[in-house]
């Protein structure tokens, strides 16, 4: 195998190995292969930064496709009981972290109306709100906001308890807003919910392709009984 063929197939592997519907389909020889190739061509001579030979690409997923990883079952599953819920409309805002302790109280004693999101790192905190909160919230941000984003749109992914012992799980929903062409602006987890910030124009688009697999998750899981 030469060092081409090498660099293609780690590629692939990559990509299957972080992709469940990919995995799955290729495990199963649900798919032509050759259309796969196709459709994965232009994404590795993205990645490769040069032109490769379909046939090389087909010669990876054939090398790849038993590549089955023991927690997929796990994964399905947990896909198969999980929620969604799309908030719209909502505002981001970068805050320093040195001053979360007032931040807060004073986001607390607003009491803001509906959703409200905040995560914390070393630096910096983000909070989330929902548009129709921003006037609310306006004398905060005046003193404090560093940055500032509109026009965004929350997914709420509830998952089950399962999820928290299952490695892959949020593998599997950000690979496939990735492999969709979505970027994620923000996201974290709150025991078992997943939130994830994607632009309004997106917002659609992220939902269904969440939708999709986890519908594809409970097909799946269905057959399996």
């Amino acid at each position: 195998m030469t060092k081409l063929d090498l660099s293609i197939n780690a590629i692939v592997k990559n990509m299957v190995t972080n992709d469940i519907f990919l995995a799955t389909s290729l495990n199963r020889g649900y798919v032509n292969l050759s259309a796969v190739a196709r459709d994965l061509k232009p994404i590795i001579e993205g990645r490769f930064g040069q032109m490769v030979n379909i046939d090389a690409i087909v010669s990876a997923l054939k090398r790849n496709r038993d590549l089955s990883r023991k927690y997929d079952g796990k994964v399905l599953d947990a896909l198969a009981q999980t929620n969604i819920h799309l908030l719209t409309s909502v505002t981001k805002f970068v805050l320093p972290a040195n001053r979360n302790e007032k931040i807060f109280r004073d986001i607390y004693d607003l009491k803001l109306q509906g959703a409200i999101y905040i995560s914390t790192g070393m630096e910096f905190s983000t909070v989330i709100i929902e548009d129709r909160n921003i006037n609310a919230f306006a004398e905060i941000a005046r003193r404090s906001s560093v940055d500032r984003k509109s026009g965004l749109a929350v997914i709420v992914v509830k998952s089950p308890v399962s999820m928290i012992e299952t490695p892959g799980y949020l593998m599997a929903l950000y690979s496939k807003l990735a492999f969709s062409g979505i970027n994620i602006e923000e996201t974290t987890n709150s025991y078992t919910d997943a939130i994830i910030v994607v632009r309004e124009k997106d917002s659609s688009e992220a939902f269904m392709a969440i939708h999709d697999l986890i519908e594809y998750a409970r097909e799946t899981s269905a057959d399996k009984r």
